[in-house]
């Protein structure tokens, strides 16, 4: 893939992609001009045509996008199942930052903002034209965290709060061992402990093992599972996945008795060893929502550099009895003596449709 630089907080390098007609509707999933036109973002993930194939392999999804000169780009789903019709930039994904350019904004979003009776939600950073379009609600909801490897890992260390210091130290003594690894049995025994995390702790569904098998086909060599190990027991670790910038945090996972034993400090600490030693220049923490307030703290404690991100829509989606009962069986399925096991075939039925 041909992409631009990317530095923490900077512009993105906008490449030149000649003969592009416009308004121009393509498969985002499949077109070969995609990376060119995403070339420069500055979160490169949730516009990798490998994320679109994990989408469309394990929902069901497929990613469109709406293009228009030399490099603006709208990604967008058409989501129409028991919940009700919705467009969405980008289902499961963390936020778009594709190339736009406001003088291109109205040509490609009108068609979207025009179907009736499907309301469109967009999550972007903070400097895009949805921001100015008096036809959508916004509001500031998450942050997008990132640490530049601009030093060997150990002076890094020292720039990180005394509490991550600590606890990363902790991990060490309690004797808890973090590899890179693509072992099917540490995936799956990291996927158990991500449906208990879910599960017991907030008390909602988790995404099915297809998922994580689906990253490991579409990214090849470009995945990997830190793992805590203790006696060769998984007892937490982060899933990463890379892209031609950053290796991207996305989901991770602790045992509750080595919760207090600094096993996901450790994790992200490997994980930045995990960088370095790939010649990675970035470590991508990706977004956390304001709401949950501990876990943007953690990421901040890394000494990350952040920006606002933004959710824009232009209404809500109509509620349907599905929706109440998809809420409800949710409550259920994640009770205390429900075996995980269950809980984690619910998820595997039922996490597409929050999409």
């Amino acid at each position: 893939m041909v992409r631009g630089e990317m530095t923490a907080g900077s512009t993105p390098i906008l490449r030149r992609v000649d003969a592009l007609a416009g308004p121009e509707d393509i498969c985002a999933v499949t077109d070969p001009r995609w990376p060119d036109l995403v070339s420069g973002s500055k979160s490169e993930l949730f516009v990798d045509q490998r994320w679109f194939q994990v989408l469309r392999d394990t929902y069901g999804i497929d990613v469109r996008a709406r293009i228009c000169g030399e490099a603006s780009v709208l990604p967008y789903a058409r989501i129409d199942d028991p919940r009700g019709r919705r467009t969405v930039a980008l289902p499961f994904c963390d936020f778009v930052d594709a190339p736009m350019s406001p003088e291109h904004w109205e040509g490609l979003v009108a068609p979207l903002l025009d179907d009736q009776g499907s309301p469109l939600t967009l999550e972007t950073v903070a400097d895009h034209p949805a921001q100015a379009d008096s036809r959508l609600a916004s509001a500031v909801d998450g942050v997008h965290l990132v640490v530049p490897l601009s030093a060997p890992t150990e002076e890094l260390f020292g720039g990180f709060a005394s509490m991550t210091r600590r606890q990363i130290r902790k991990s060490t003594r309690r004797g808890i061992r973090f590899v890179a690894s693509q072992d099917r049995d540490h995936l799956e025994s990291f996927h158990r402990l991500h449906v208990g995390v879910r599960k017991h702790r907030h008390h909602l569904l988790a995404q099915p093992l297809g998922l994580f098998e689906n990253i490991a086909r579409a990214f090849q060599n470009d995945w990997t599972i830190i793992v805590g190990l203790v006696n060769d027991e998984v007892v937490g670790g982060c899933l990463l996945m890379r892209t031609a910038s950053a290796w991207h945090y996305k989901f991770s996972v602790s045992h509750p008795d080595f919760r207090s034993e600094g096993v996901s400090h450790g994790a992200v600490f490997a994980a930045l060893q995990h960088c370095e030693q790939t010649d990675t220049p970035f470590f991508d923490f990706g977004r956390s929502d304001l709401a949950h307030d501990g876990l943007v703290q953690f990421k901040r404690r890394f000494a990350a550099t952040e920006r606002e991100l933004h959710v824009h829509r232009s209404g809500p989606l109509v509620p349907t009895q599905f929706g109440t009962d998809l809420g409800r069986l949710t409550e259920l399925l994640t009770r205390p003596g429900v075996p995980d096991s269950v809980t984690a075939e619910a998820g595997s039925l039922l996490y597409r449709y929050f999409a």
